[in-house]
């Protein structure tokens, strides 16, 4: 299974005490969950965090810019609830290969790396790490990730991956960001989950639905190419004008 956007949980599962706030202007609509212990169960998601960004698919190519930063503005409010990281592991999840798969790899490869500096003391640590698939590697991508981690030592970890929807409408045109972690690989028995308690720091996870899933089948809109460039595009200048634009 592929991690599910949080609305499909169905909006009549979630409580009024989930939903604190909501923005909405005529391109965007960001609604604000929290879920809390009490409620985990009955909107079958996890203790957390949850921002669910909506708008229109043409706002991809014509709202930009408005769309990054209200992508910015989101990830500042995770930042706010943890203390200031000097050093940040951005894991792109996923198959490039896979066209419903590839965000993540496509988010990676158009964000900068400082991991490597040493001599900008000013600059944020960013490293950037791309596990791949276990069909691809032999390895799981948990184990992989925990190498990563046990080496690099961040004080966030930043994860991006496509996510799955059953409701059309929300196909291509979301952007979540929660703080509930991951299961990378998820479909596999051994797959184990990525989050604050795994490795002790905070885990921030994006994604955008790029999947359309119905009758246990996955389907991808014909306009799948164009999702990935722009999507990762957003997220990617977001995560950059935060980490290094603004410094």
């Amino acid at each position: 299974m592929k991690q599910k956007l949080f609305l499909d949980t169905g909006i009549e599962k979630i409580t009024a005490k989930c939903k604190i706030e909501e923005k909405k202007t005529k391109t965007i609509k960001t609604t604000h969950y929290i879920v809390t212990k009490e409620e985990h169960k009955s909107v079958k998601r996890k203790e957390g965090d949850y921002i669910v960004m909506q708008f229109v698919y043409e706002a991809l190519h014509t709202k930009k810019n408005l769309l990054t930063k209200e992508v910015e503005r989101i990830l500042k409010i995770f930042l706010k609830k943890y203390p200031k990281s000097k050093k940040i592991l951005v894991i792109g999840l996923g198959n490039k290969e896979v066209d419903g798969d590839a965000l993540g790899i496509y988010t990676t490869d158009k964000l900068i790396a400082t991991n490597h500096y040493t001599d900008f003391l000013t600059i944020p640590k960013i490293a950037l790490f791309n596990p791949s698939v276990t069909d691809k590697t032999g390895i799981n991508s948990f184990k992989l990730i925990t190498m990563v981690v046990e080496d690099i030592k961040p004080d966030l970890i930043l994860m991006i991956d496509a996510l799955a929807t059953q409701k059309e409408e929300y196909l291509n045109c979301a952007i979540e960001i929660n703080d509930t972690g991951i299961i990378p690989g998820s479909a596999l028995n051994a797959a184990k989950e990525i989050n604050k308690k795994t490795f002790g720091i905070p885990v921030l996870s994006i994604g955008v639905p790029c999947t359309l899933e119905q009758n246990k089948k996955f389907y991808t809109s014909v306009f799948i190419h164009e999702v990935l460039n722009e999507s990762s595009t957003i997220i990617a200048d977001a995560i950059n004008n935060i980490f290094i634009k603004s410094t």
